[in-house]
């Protein structure tokens, strides 16, 4: 039951990576003063996320989940932010829960090269909200991330290394070694038209426990979403996301890597309001 409640938190993780992806690449090719200007800023959001089996089917996954962030924008390229969320899971273990909070800090512009390229950094603490990371009794995390934006013809593409390190009260929880360190790639490639934009983006990473293993598998998570703008304010947006690993080679095989497994595949309608 508990696996189920994590692939949920981690679908969810991964749709709302590519809302953000996209929004992101937006804020960093507005000009500094606009940045500046507009000091104050956050965005809320529901969304339905279904794998689309039938309601009966033991397998079926269908959420209610809502987000919201708040973001304050202050010297050049500076910005702190907070965000929290939640879902209501209407199969198997249903109930309200909710996801970690998370409060941070930005540069969007810690240095340029070429004619596109940007290197920001980001870091923050995670505040440990949901069930999932109360069972494990986490104090905090402190992740790192290094984004890289640039653009390609009219595309904008981000890649960004991350790394993650945990602060758990024990080493083990429920007779299972707790991860102490988490790297990961998250990258994404979007394009607009006018008010539409549509794009990708993928999440691969792995983890060391605290007794310094391995995890024997990579995991990583992929969406496609598209996102309109209705207004000055609202947006919609569908995606499809899914999530798999990749086995470790020298375990004595190398698995296959599915770009898109639809056994574990997540479609998403979602609105968001920005102010």
């Amino acid at each position: 039951m508990q696996n189920t409640t994590k692939w949920k938190e981690s679908i969810i993780a991964f749709s709302l990576l590519s809302i953000f992806s996209s929004s992101a690449l937006s804020d960093d090719n507005k000009p500094d003063e606009q940045q500046i200007k507009s000091s104050f800023g956050g965005n809320v959001s529901v969304a339905y996320d279904t794998n689309i089996y039938h309601k009966d089917d033991h397998r079926s996954v269908r959420n209610i989940s809502w987000n919201g962030s708040l973001h304050y924008s202050f010297a050049s390229n500076y910005r702190a932010y907070l965000s929290s969320g939640g879902y209501r899971a209407l199969e198997d273990k249903t109930g309200d829960y909710f996801t970690d909070s998370v409060i941070g800090i930005s540069r969007s512009n810690l240095f340029e090269f070429g004619d596109t390229a940007t290197v920001g950094i980001n870091g923050q603490f995670t505040i440990p909200t949901s069930e999932t990371s109360r069972k494990d009794e986490l104090i905090t995390a402190f992740r790192v991330a290094v984004p890289l934006s640039f653009q390609i013809s009219d595309a904008n593409i981000s890649v960004s290394p991350r790394l993650r390190k945990n602060f758990h009260k024990y080493q083990t929880a429920g007779g299972k070694s707790l991860t102490e360190w988490v790297y990961s790639l998250s990258t994404s490639a979007s394009y607009s038209f006018q008010d539409l934009t549509v794009g990708i983006s993928a999440l691969a990473g792995n983890s060391i426990s605290y007794q310094g293993t391995r995890r024997n598998s990579i995991t990583y998570g992929g969406s496609v979403f598209g996102s309109y703008q209705l207004t000055d304010a609202f947006s919609f947006s569908l995606s499809a996301s899914t999530s798999g690993f990749y086995l470790d080679a020298e375990k004595g095989t190398l698995g296959d890597i599915d770009i898109f497994d639809a056994d574990r595949a997540s479609y998403e309608a979602r609105i968001s309001y920005s102010f």
